[in-house]
């Protein structure tokens, strides 16, 4: 999986020499494995290294009892750790939004407050090639065009967010923390079903392998690199045009 994902970061030109890369760790298996993959790939990649840890104030003692662990994970590999926490079902009540939406722009806003100016700061995020087929299927039913289709990014600029494990799966970064003997948390708001990303991950992803293609999740995967590249050719032209 290591050189899976050097060779992702590297055709993707997520991450350079110098830079300074903040992973961002909730204790869930796939950010774990972010961690320890950043940390393994740090001589090659030529990176400081520090971990960045939001507490959303969503599952009390449980999420507490998360941010221990990435304390004491971060310890452990004596590293930086920034923490940040918010109200996100008061915000979410707020803004008229969803909890997911509201803990989305809530960690954005704190991964913000975090870069420094300049360029050469970068959150890194563990979203999976899982993640991105679920981001596809959910955007597919509420309706979406080509930017839409095209998911996940693996870097989103102007935020200064790189997602160096688009290529892997979630039960590969499972094996491979249970090859390094490594443990992590299991958030208990996974498992509701009231959430779509829920049903979408739990009910209709798992039905689609089974009855129609058990390589969905890559087909997804190719269909928002596809629309990506579209995006970028038509907005290049668009803007080629509309120059003086």
């Amino acid at each position: 999986m290591l050189a899976k994902v050097l060779t992702y970061i590297r055709e993707h030109g997520l991450i350079q020499p110098g830079d300074r890369v903040i992973a961002a760790v909730s204790g869930g298996a796939d950010s774990v494995a972010l961690l320890r993959l950043l940390l393994e790939l740090r001589p090659k990649l030529g990176i400081a290294l520090a971990v960045a840890h939001f507490n959303h104030g969503i599952r009390g003692d449980e999420a507490n009892a998360d941010e221990r662990f990435v304390r004491e994970l971060t310890e452990r590999f004596e590293l930086e750790l920034h923490c940040g926490s918010g109200d996100t079902p008061a915000f979410a009540r707020a803004q008229k939004m969803s909890l997911e939406t509201a803990a989305r722009e809530l960690r954005h806003r704190f991964f913000t407050e975090l870069l420094p100016p300049g360029g050469d700061m970068k959150i890194a995020t563990a979203h999976t090639r899982d993640d991105q087929a679920e981001t596809v299927i959910m955007r597919v039913l509420r309706g979406a065009g080509l930017r839409g289709l095209a998911g996940i990014a693996p870097w989103q600029k102007e935020k200064s967010l790189v997602r160096p494990m688009l290529c892997v799966t979630r039960s590969e970064v499972e094996a491979w923390l249970n090859s390094l003997g490594q443990t992590w948390r299991e958030d208990s708001t996974n498992r509701d079903l009231h959430h779509t990303r829920n049903r979408v991950r739990h009910e209709l992803l798992p039905a689609l392998r089974r009855d129609y293609n058990p390589a969905v999740d890559q087909t997804l995967a190719d269909l928002a690199e596809i629309a990506r590249a579209e995006e970028d050719y038509w907005s290049g032209q668009i803007g080629a045009l509309a120059a003086p």
